[in-house]
């Protein structure tokens, strides 16, 4: 991995690293070292870019970003952690006779928390900040994304057909329980990630690309780009993920139809909504019965599915109401038990994880690096001044606004959606300094 990291020039290697790793290493095999959070193929790929780039262009990754934002993002994260574990010092008692005991949380804990949000979210952010400057680095990111996901196809197929059986091939043993795979009369395949659902993501942002490439004019190895993502959209919905389906045929008539700064508002207003939904649903403003009724009219298992999950959220939101603002902490504090101390929840959603473990300060740690990027490329299209820029960064902003969005019912699986969000927040910042230059022209002539 790190081999890769010095043939190649930074950008390119760090997408070889990070992506490859994503597709094709094991999952379920970890390495503990003191202080850090599991060492997976999903955090220490970016671990091993910071280490070249420190060796090979330590310029590049030593310098604070000029987004105070991102700064105060990630002191939020880490001192939030430490809070947490101070403020989680009492232990936890259940069961009749109590069988179940949970300690109390202390400092080191509260480090360990800190730091592990910063690795899962805040790393990949910044690498993406720091290493993809130019508007050539933003279009080999969209490239790279496009490519992983045709690269998949086949292996994607396979499974449709003979079951999800890659990783017991390869490693020689599988990653998730096989119960989960069998949907809608056939299989969700998993190849080389953690479930289905995180397959059908990948997916869906290589979709998303694809469509991107197709309406800013660009190439891929000379092949016509619509007839690849027609083809990748087939395969997703071959998949049997509903949300990354729902979400497809959104994004891909916005990404594909809708002009750039139309399109980014859609993709503001949709960032405010995800920042809002944990409020939405306390206050029992969210529109549960309707989307349950939708839901039904479309399959009733997965009418049962979402009442399942609404349910179990409004459970978990009353025990995280208690520490709103810190949350409960790691070590299964967070988690509802019955009267017999088993746990009686199960945490689907990225944003009520993050919610229970970490509270409100956690939240907007995780969420914020995803949707800032998209706020600010609303206030900015008006100055973008090449259409096929405006195309671009609109694209990007409704991608990661679709990836922040399939966090609210979803796990988060892999970090790359944080490192998009670095790549396209440089890019912005590219972008307003052109703006700000062209605007001293005429002052200066």
């Amino acid at each position: 991995m790190l081999g890769v990291l010095f043939l190649m020039r930074p950008v390119r290697a760090a997408l070889v690293v990070a992506l490859g790793a994503e597709m094709f290493l094991p999952e379920l095999v970890t390495l503990k070292v003191p202080f850090m959070p599991p060492l997976d193929k999903h955090n220490l790929p970016y671990l091993c870019i910071l280490v070249a780039c420190l060796l090979r262009c330590p310029r590049r990754v030593t310098r604070l970003p000029k987004e105070r934002w991102m700064v105060v993002l990630a002191l939020l994260m880490l001192v939030g952690g430490v809070i947490t574990g101070l403020t989680n010092g009492d232990s936890l008692v259940f069961g009749p006779g109590g069988e179940v005991f949970i300690r109390g949380l202390n400092l080191k804990d509260g480090l360990y928390m800190g730091i592990a949000g910063f690795v899962t979210t805040l790393l990949p952010m910044y690498l993406g900040y720091a290493l993809f400057r130019k508007r050539e680095d933003l279009n080999d990111l969209i490239a790279a994304l496009a490519i992983a996901g045709l690269v998949y196809l086949p292996f994607a197929m396979v499974e449709l057909r003979m079951s999800p059986q890659w990783h017991r091939w390869i490693y020689g043993y599988a990653q998730h329980d096989f119960l989960q795979t069998i949907r809608w009369g056939g299989y969700r395949p998993m190849v080389f990630m953690s479930h289905g659902l995180a397959l059908a993501r990948f997916l869906l942002a290589s979709v998303i690309c694809l469509v991107i490439l197709a309406r800013a004019r660009r190439f891929l190895f000379g092949l016509p780009i619509r007839l690849l993502a027609w083809t990748q959209f087939l395969v997703l919905v071959a998949c049997k993920s509903t949300g990354a389906i729902v979400f497809a045929l959104v994004g891909v008539p916005i990404v594909a139809l809708v002009k750039p700064k139309r399109q980014v508002l859609v993709a503001a207003l949709l960032a405010f909504a995800i920042v809002l939904y944990p409020a939405l649903r306390s206050s029992g403003l969210f529109p549960v019965a309707p989307i349950l009724e939708a839901a039904g009219a479309v399959q009733t298992d997965r009418a049962d599915s979402l009442a399942f999950r609404f349910i179990n959220e409004d459970a978990l939101l009353a025990r995280a109401r208690q520490r709103i603002f810190f949350g409960w902490g790691e070590y299964d504090r967070n988690a509802i038990r019955d009267e017999a101390g088993r746990k009686s929840s199960v945490f689907d959603g990225y944003w009520i994880i993050r919610l229970s473990v970490n509270g409100i300060v956690g939240f907007i740690a995780a969420f914020g690096p995803l949707l800032i990027p998209v706020l600010w490329a609303r206030r900015l299209m008006p100055s973008v001044a090449q259409e096929n820029d405006q195309w671009i960064v609109a694209g990007m902003a409704s991608l990661l606004t679709l990836l922040a969005l399939d966090l609210i019912p979803n796990g988060l699986f892999a970090y790359y959606p944080y490192l998009i969000a670095g790549v396209l927040t440089r890019r912005l910042r590219e972008l307003t300094t052109e703006a700000r230059r062209r605007e001293l022209e005429p002052e200066a002539g």
